[in-house]
């Protein structure tokens, strides 16, 4: 056996405890994993900053994994240059120092890679140094757009980029059709883990669309690209036909590639302004985003946001019993379907004044699809059964 890879052995009905050398616990398909208790894990990836859904997804599988490891945190490059050029200069001589120091150990890199130029040449630095040292390198892919940055670079580059992409062991990937963004590296191997819910509170029955006025949902970034400006029109166009809407607004103005941060909070604030069904509340956490999700009827996310793969914000609200409306992006329909609501056209206004009506038309169907989708969330997208498969991806063989 490899001396870089951790030990696996199949033994049933013993304690999951840790003994004097080895730790081992349960996988998904009940197998007992035993695996060197001196196997050291290097997290890296966005701990801090910006609240995403790849943060969210690092932070869980990072402070629930109980063995020895250190954390490298991505800072995010808009930041201060003197301060994030330190940053990195720290984190890269520690990540050496640490290699060093555990050059005997069994060692892992569990990574979540970007897809920018900076990003990149930041990632190659672990992979590659990491591969000198023989750890096992995971990679955990979050958005569906590597194949893009690949393509659009120069053929030098794409060399380099697959040069370091070729001595990665493994990469996680959100859905089934997501392997196609690593095709073309045959050594790699592939696996599939859903993203999940996280640090929701338990409830009881929830009962949608039991009031008149209908309350929809915006939570995640405000993007252009994640179509929010086409919501705040639809509804408006909704209302005006006679429809008991309301709009709750949640996340932070982000810039893309179609309007700065500053422009997109100028238009919201310039469409919201004049309407009292409309409504900003900024970035939620924790009590206050578990209670929007609990008393909301339907879930909006009209995204067509070129890296989007399997948003965590649409698993939350169907944890909270919401309907869906979102669109045939990506590789949304892999998980979401007319089933768990209404799947729209992208980048149309009309679409989703168009679903806005059916709803309020047919609401007993609505109902429904609620109890359905907390069904789903809580069988296929627990945290538990989460933070087991990647341990168990991180500690095998």
């Amino acid at each position: 056996m490899p001396e870089k890879y951790g030990h696996l052995c199949s033994l049933r009905g013993k304690s999951a405890s840790r003994g004097d050398s080895l730790a081992h616990h349960y996988n998904n398909s009940g197998q007992f994993i035993c695996y060197e208790i001196n196997m050291f894990v290097f997290f890296v990836g966005p701990s801090s900053g910006k609240i995403t859904g790849q943060s969210v997804a690092f932070n869980l599988i990072y402070k629930n994994y109980k063995g020895k490891k250190s954390l490298v945190d991505y800072l995010d490059f808009s930041g201060s240059k003197c301060k994030v050029f330190l940053h990195y200069f720290l984190s890269m001589f520690m990540f050496v120092a640490l290699n060093l120091m555990y050059l005997l150990s069994v060692k892992v890199v569990y990574i979540t890679t970007s897809r920018t130029y900076l990003g990149f040449f930041r990632d190659s630095f672990f992979i590659l140094v990491g591969w000198l040292f023989r750890a096992k390198i995971v990679n955990h892919l979050h958005g569906s757009d590597f194949l893009y940055f690949r393509n659009k670079q120069p053929r030098f580059i794409q060399s380099i980029i697959d040069f370091v992409y070729n001595k990665i062991d493994i990469s996680i990937v959100l859905t089934e059709a997501m392997k196609e963004q690593y095709k073309a590296y045959e050594k790699m191997r592939l696996l599939v883990v859903s993203n999940c819910y996280s640090g929701l509170t338990e409830f009881g029955n929830k009962n949608i669309l039991q009031k008149n006025e209908i309350q929809f949902v915006y939570l995640s970034n405000l993007m252009y690209s994640k179509g929010v400006l086409h919501l705040i029109r639809a509804v408006k166009q909704a209302h005006e036909a006679g429809v008991p809407v309301k709009l709750i607004l949640a996340g932070a103005i982000c810039s893309d590639e179609y309007y700065s941060e500053n422009e997109l909070s100028s238009l919201i604030d310039a469409e919201i302004s004049t309407v009292n069904y409309i409504k900003y509340v900024g970035v939620v956490k924790g009590k206050q985003k578990n209670d929007l999700l609990l008393n909301t009827d339907i879930f909006v996310l009209p995204t067509f946001y070129r890296s989007e793969a399997q948003p965590i914000s649409i698993i939350e609200a169907m944890y909270y019993g919401c309907a869906i409306i979102t669109t045939n992006h990506n590789y949304l329909k892999d998980f979401v379907n007319n089933e768990h609501g209404i799947i729209v056209e992208k980048e149309s206004q009309q679409a989703l004044s168009d679903a806005i009506n059916l709803i309020h038309e047919n609401k007993t169907r609505f109902i429904d699809v609620s109890e359905s989708n907390m069904k789903l969330a809580r069988t296929f997208y627990s945290p538990e059964n989460y933070i087991q498969r990647i341990t168990d991806i991180i500690t095998e063989e």
